[in-house]
């Protein structure tokens, strides 16, 4: 029993679901483009946002919807559109997942249109 508690006092603690929180995914988006690891960093931040970016897309497919994303935004827009989200929002960026946070900053940038409400038939009274 001790070393069961021991063991999940050394295990990190996060405040969000996912593997990869925005915090690391902002720093990896920001690295210095003098640091030895900056292509690696680069890369990482590039190839995860357009993995999120696929998955929300593939989710949408999946239920019938369209992305919301217009066809002529490029991988550097995304990444241009996520890291500004992630320095203006560095409360939730240290709160949530890193997706969540691509998410997001997707969303502000490219809102989905409302689906158009369905015309209701006016009830008409019976005389």
């Amino acid at each position: 029993m001790t070393a069961m508690a021991a063991l999940c006092t050394m295990l990190p603690a996060t405040a969000y679901a996912g593997f990869y929180g925005g915090d690391a995914l902002y720093e990896s988006c920001t690295a210095d483009r003098d640091a030895k690891d900056y292509f690696e960093r680069s890369y990482e931040c590039v190839g995860y946002i357009a993995g999120a970016v696929d998955a929300f897309n593939t989710t949408r497919e999946a239920n019938g919807l369209k992305s919301c994303i217009p066809g002529d935004v490029t991988l550097n827009d995304l990444r241009r559109t996520t890291v500004d989200y992630l320095g203006k929002n560095p409360r939730d960026r240290a709160a949530n997942s890193a997706s969540s946070q691509v998410f997001a900053a997707i969303r502000k940038a490219w809102p989905c249109k409302a689906a158009p409400a369905k015309k209701k038939l006016a009830a008409r009274k019976k005389r």
